[in-house]
């Protein structure tokens, strides 16, 4: 059979904008902006050169470079902002576009409730054979026909509300349409996790034009959204990202520990796992370091163990000794 050579057309950058700055910024070639040698790669191998390429991108966009994930893309945001540049500004959505929106279907809506006023209002004509109606003949002949049947003297039952029969023999119960189709057992569908009951302690975060805050249980906004990103609230400490750091907060937004993470988590068995460029470690409610920036790899605490890997090696760190039980 012939391969099908048709490939996707990839959107492209739109090389009308160009970016405001420094011309001598712009112009900075991308290994001289301080990256890790694994993000330059990464970055040469699609196409980025100087940082006018990055400051001409959003950063939904850089996620469309192979391998490019959010570390790199918050190491390349502070990157960018050490010689004053960033990245291109995300499109805001028009709030009336949307109600032009609803405006029309309300009216397609009226539209339809009218025309089939219109249909109820025209007398229905019945359509019959040949111009005739059956007779009470015609009926008894019918019935005749279904009692020579012996099928339909087992399975008739009482007609339902449109005058059709029900049958008690139904071949298809047990049977999916995946198994009529197929003729194979489908799989048993997951169950989906049960959503956390809302308490009067309870804190949801929300988002209001690509920002983000909290609210409590009423849904009344308890911190403005002024965060580029939040995490949920766990033992009274929320992770939240301002300028492409992570840092925490309390109940009262009030900064407990100060902005400088890559990545982070939330806090679990009193410690959460943090990243500084290419190495995470655990630091403790006030910030402080419980174990150094040495693992490669580093999970949070889930009954007592979790999850870490050092020069190649994984192991199981155990919260109450803090030593790790490599493989």
């Amino acid at each position: 059979m012939a391969k099908d050579n048709r490939r996707r057309n990839k959107k492209r950058i739109n090389d009308n904008y160009e970016p405001q700055g420094d011309p001598k910024a712009l112009a900075t070639a991308l290994d001289d902006l301080g990256l890790s040698e694994k993000t330059v790669g990464i970055l040469k191998d699609g196409g980025i050169a100087t940082a006018r390429d990055l400051a001409k991108r959003r950063m939904s966009e850089m996620y469309r470079i192979r391998y490019v994930g959010r570390r790199e893309c918050n190491e390349v945001a502070n990157a960018l902002r050490k010689i004053g540049l960033a990245y291109r500004e995300e499109p805001e959505k028009a709030e009336g576009a949307e109600q032009e929106k609803k405006g029309v279907s309300e009216n397609r809506g009226d539209n339809k409730n009218a025309q089939a006023d219109q249909k109820q209002q025209k007398p229905q004509k019945q359509q019959n054979v040949a111009g005739k109606q059956p007779g009470p003949q015609g009926k008894q002949h019918n019935q005749q026909k279904q009692d020579k049947n012996p099928k339909n003297k087992q399975n008739e039952k009482q007609q339902d509300k449109n005058g059709r029969p029900k049958y008690d023999y139904k071949p298809y119960d047990n049977i999916s349409l995946y198994e009529l189709v197929y003729g194979k057992r489908e799989r048993p569908v997951a169950e989906k996790p049960q959503k956390e009951q809302l308490t009067p302690d309870s804190i949801v975060k929300f988002c209001r034009q690509g920002k983000w805050g909290y609210k409590d249980w009423k849904g009344n906004v308890l911190i403005r959204p002024v965060y580029d990103d939040a995490y949920s609230f766990h033992e009274d400490r929320a992770c939240v990202e301002k300028d492409g750091l992570l840092g925490y907060i309390d109940r009262k937004n009030q900064l407990v520990i100060d902005y400088k993470y890559d990545s982070a988590t939330s806090f679990s068995e009193g410690l959460a796992a943090v990243s500084i460029g290419e190495k995470s470690g655990y630091i403790d409610k006030d910030g402080a370091e419980v174990l150094p920036m040495e693992f490669d790899v580093a999970t949070a605490f889930e009954n007592g163990k979790a999850i870490v890997r050092q020069d190649g090696r994984w192991g199981v760190l155990d919260r109450e000794t803090l030593k790790v039980l490599w493989r």
